[in-house]
């Protein structure tokens, strides 16, 4: 009776290890493209947020060499009022006078990473969304909005983002 409980053990144990592990990455959702048909959108890899940060603290550091690099040469910008950006040499023309005229200064929260197809070209991307406290000198007042950016990174440039921001309402309890 012992050998058959040793037996049978071990061949349990054999049979555990050899269970089939799959690396396909996590559905996480879908796109809905032109023609209606869905397209699953899966968990992407970090190097995508890694991208981003890099490129959000070259913006903090104004450091204009290391965005060009980081720039798709056709990198598109939508902005969160309306504004589009379309080429490197038009971004950097946008961003120099910004950082002069507003200061601006990010401080990351969150990032998520996914890969999916774009329902505009079919194009597979990876993207991050990130969500980021900005301060901002208005008429020589700091103010802070809440940002979060969609961003496409192919090949570790950033292809095109859009940036939606909110100006929170100060609390009556604050």
């Amino acid at each position: 009776m012992k050998k058959f409980i040793l037996i049978f053990t071990l061949t349990v144990f054999l049979y555990s290890c050899d269970t089939q592990v799959t690396s396909e990455p996590a559905e996480i959702g879908f796109t809905i493209l032109q023609d209606g048909e869905r397209s699953t959108i899966t968990a992407g890899p970090a190097s995508a947020s890694e991208v981003w940060l890099e490129y959000i603290t070259a913006h903090n550091e104004r450091d204009i060499e290391k965005i060009k690099s980081l720039n798709a040469e056709d990198i598109k910008v939508w902005g969160p009022s309306g504004e589009f950006i379309s080429g490197t040499e038009d971004h950097i023309a946008f961003l120099e006078n910004w950082f002069e005229t507003n200061n601006p200064r990010w401080a990351p929260m969150w990032f998520i990473n996914n890969t999916g197809e774009n329902p505009e070209n079919n194009q597979v991307n990876d993207y991050v969304t990130s969500g980021n406290q900005l301060t901002l000198n208005v008429d020589g007042q700091d103010i802070v909005v809440y940002q979060v950016n969609d961003a496409a990174i192919k090949d570790g440039k950033v292809q095109f983002f859009y940036v939606y921001q909110q100006q929170r309402a100060v609390s009556s309890e604050e």
